[in-house]
């Protein structure tokens, strides 16, 4: 992959709100890049994000990418036109910073890759979560030992989301599904990262709303090592709760978002009580895109490129089957 010089020129592809805690990461690194445009469906919406980081704004993705030229982009569209923004850049060489799910379903997410992967342009998914600063920590002292054996694995990710029934988020042709795929998605993915791969899945799912999407769901995973996992999510039980909690021979770790200032905290056999671990840093959207940018700079690969994407995808899929079919699904090394 070619290397780029700082400041790289970075555009977005979306003016959502996501794409909005992107352009305010960006806008953060000064020294690293530059914010040069911003398109959208919406020509209003691209005018307010693009007026906001004073850059340009466009209604078209391929305008925008002929005229503006950038060096990278982030694609913050709905899942199912992630591939058709991300096309368009990979075309020109552009390199790719692709919200999570990669897309709506695993074959486009793996074309996706595929289409990177032939033209030897950077794909990256957005999982933020894996640069959350608290739980890079957590991953350093996972790896230290200082847990011992990794013996279990639990997050819950749930809030009350008002007004969904009324978003995209509930459209199973633009999201892929529900709250599984749009939030457990993280889930999966920290427990890849602090646990390890895969290997089985189950799940239940569930729906209050007036949807045609679940609203609440529950999944249960086992890495090839035989370590268990429960990661639940709800978009109607308020207050809400983001919670991270792994668990091990030595002692027990647990990050809880709306506690402790959200800083990592744990407690090992010879500890009489919990020990917090401060964390002053950037916040994870500015840690990844900063990984991104570095990444894009110095022409190499990112730590969650386009595969481990693709990896959760299938994850999901195969959770989809389970709460549907009953069944625990195995999925392939």
């Amino acid at each position: 992959m070619p290397q780029k010089p700082y400041p790289i020129q970075v555009a977005l592809i979306g003016a959502g709100g996501i794409a909005r805690a992107h352009a305010r990461a960006y806008a953060a690194q000064p020294e690293r890049c530059r914010l040069v445009a911003v398109t959208d469906i919406s020509p209003s919406r691209a005018d307010s994000l693009a007026a906001e980081f004073n850059c340009q704004a466009f209604s078209d993705v391929s305008t925008m990418l002929e005229q503006v030229r950038p060096d990278a982009v982030s694609v913050c569209t709905p899942p199912a036109v992630h591939l058709s923004g991300a096309r368009a850049a990979v075309e020109r060489g552009i390199a790719v910073l692709c919200e999570k799910p990669l897309s709506h379903d695993l074959r486009t997410a793996r074309e996706m890759v595929a289409l990177a992967g032939r033209a030897h342009v950077l794909l990256m998914t957005a999982l933020c979560h894996r640069f959350h600063g608290p739980m890079m920590q957590l991953k350093a002292m996972i790896d230290a030992g200082k847990l011992g054996r990794r013996l279990h694995f639990y997050s819950r990710f749930a809030f009350r989301f008002k007004g969904v029934e009324n978003t995209w988020f509930v459209v199973p042709e633009v999201a892929g599904g529900g709250i599984l795929i749009d939030t457990l998605v993280h889930s999966i993915d920290l427990f890849r990262y602090l646990i390890g791969e895969v290997s089985a899945v189950s799940a239940h799912v569930s729906t209050t709303l007036p949807i045609a999407v679940e609203d609440s769901a529950v999944v249960m995973l086992r890495s090839g090592s035989g370590v268990p996992g429960v990661c639940s999510c709800s978009w109607v039980s308020p207050p809400g709760q983001a919670v991270v909690q792994v668990f091990g021979s030595e002692g027990t770790a647990a990050i809880d978002y709306n506690a402790n200032n959200g800083q990592l905290c744990y407690r090992t056999a010879g500890d009489e009580d919990w020990v917090a671990v401060p964390y002053d840093g950037p916040d994870r959207f500015v840690n990844e895109t900063a990984h991104f940018l570095e990444c894009v700079a110095e022409g190499r690969q990112p730590r969650v490129d386009g595969n481990e994407g693709a990896q959760v995808m299938a994850i999901i899929g195969a959770a989809y089957r389970a709460a549907r079919n009953g069944t625990v699904e195995p999925l392939q090394a």
